[in-house]
């Protein structure tokens, strides 16, 4: 069972927010390293290279060490070129994991979907998928969809495609309702800052 993984600028700053993006690659790469499967679940503005929040879902047999080595305060020292002379150099993003029964969106029924399956595009070669193993899936009442065709089983790529729809969803649904207390995006907000787990510096990001 894949677990969501956050990385969140709570109510920090730009700087905060340069940070995420750049901390989700480094994340991402020491998951492939520790043989987990990483699969991002937000999607990153092309032109903004800052975002207050990103989440993932990630398993694998190594996900509990993975997930001691990141859960808690991570830490960029940085001067910043976004405000050139302001004094401050520390910044920080939280790294949070939560279970996807706490993360899923039971907003939405089955029947308000419309599922749809494609022959995922690919370089050509013997890892092409011969079948329609790639998923789209449309919540009727919002128009809004999310697609899936990095598995090759269409069962997995119609699970990650939910998990979108649900991310997408939850996301418009905060947009909407403000005021909503759900427990996931709650967390967004209670970043402790100090006593970083893991810190790092400058750019390109360098561990210290």
């Amino acid at each position: 069972m894949p677990v969501i993984l956050q990385i969140s600028s709570g109510q920090g700053p730009a700087e905060c927010r340069k940070f995420v993006p750049l901390l989700a690659e480094i994340i991402c790469r020491e998951a492939a390293q520790n043989n987990l499967q990483c699969n991002n679940l937000t999607d990153l503005p092309a032109k903004n290279r800052e975002i207050a929040s990103m989440r993932f879902t990630v398993e694998g047999e190594n996900l509990d060490a993975f997930r001691k080595c990141w859960e808690g305060t991570v830490k960029w020292i940085w001067q910043s070129t976004i405000r050139p002379h302001w004094p401050r150099k520390n910044w920080f993003v939280k790294v949070s994991f939560f279970t996807f029964e706490t993360t899923a969106d039971k907003s939405f029924k089955v029947s308000e979907l419309k599922i749809e399956t494609f022959r995922a595009s690919g370089n050509g070669g013997q890892h092409v998928n011969k079948t329609d193993s790639a998923v789209r899936i449309i919540h009727l009442p919002t128009g809004i969809e999310a697609n899936a065709s990095e598995e090759r089983s269409q069962n997995r790529n119609k699970a990650l495609a939910l998990l979108r729809l649900q991310e997408k969803l939850h996301l418009v649904t905060e947009q909407r309702k403000i005021a909503e207390k759900e427990s996931l995006w709650l967390d967004h907000y209670n970043l402790e800052r100090g006593n970083a787990i893991r810190s790092f510096k400058g750019l390109p990001l360098k561990e210290c």
